[in-house]
């Protein structure tokens, strides 16, 4: 069934109606736009389908206007192989700490440089789960998008994007991701988006949602 994909709220919507499902206002054609899925790495055509063609997932707004549709209720069920990739597979000091403590745990040095960082990293991983599955969700605003020229992958800097948003008790937090797609050179200071966050031991936690990649 074709599909178009609302320009205002990012809702994909059947190509026979005139306006959208969500937002309510006329579709129109957008031009071509690749985004890669934050939950699996996939490349998806964002101009046709609003989740990704692989996990499944929510794929994230289109640059400025609506933030899209808002996170569903909580517990929120995230894509299947998502967590390990959060808690281990891309988690590059929990990975290396897991390769210096389970690979040269017959070496003094590697174990206890290891146990730390993937103690660390574990943490971190599991502290954005939290927000993801079960953080309150609330608007929220782009306050920078710009590379990030202190850290290279194949050559290539990541985005550093920081956003603002308002808690409940009606004050006013701030928090930051680093991505890698290149489609974020369309995302700009105040763009909408939905950020779902919460605590963890005392440590305020936050998360674009859904991630960007």
């Amino acid at each position: 069934m074709n599909h178009v994909i609302c320009a205002n709220c990012g809702t994909a919507t059947e190509g026979e109606q005139t306006g959208c499902t969500r937002c309510g206002v006329s579709l129109r054609l957008l031009e071509p736009m690749v985004v890669e899925c934050g939950w699996c790495d996939a490349s998806n055509h964002r101009d046709l389908v609003d989740h990704c063609g692989r996990c499944g997932g929510p794929l994230p707004a289109l640059p400025g206007g609506n933030p899209g549709a808002p996170p569903p209720a909580v517990p929120r069920a995230l894509p299947r192989g998502y967590r390990w990739r959060v808690l281990l597979w891309k988690n590059v000091l929990a990975a290396i700490g897991a390769v210096f403590t389970t690979i040269f745990c017959w070496s003094v040095i590697f174990p206890i440089i290891g146990i730390p960082m993937w103690y660390f990293g574990h943490r971190k991983g599991k502290r954005w789960l939290l927000a993801l599955e079960h953080g309150r969700a609330t608007g929220g605003r782009l306050t920078q998008v710009a590379k990030d020229y202190s850290q290279k992958s194949n050559g290539e800097s990541p985005w550093r994007i920081e956003y603002t948003y308002e808690r409940h008790d009606g004050t006013e937090d701030s928090g930051f991701c680093e991505a890698w797609d290149p489609a974020h050179v369309r995302r700009k200071a105040g763009d909408a988006v939905w950020v779902v966050y919460g605590e963890d031991d005392g440590a305020l936690i936050s998360a674009i949602w859904p991630p960007l990649h």
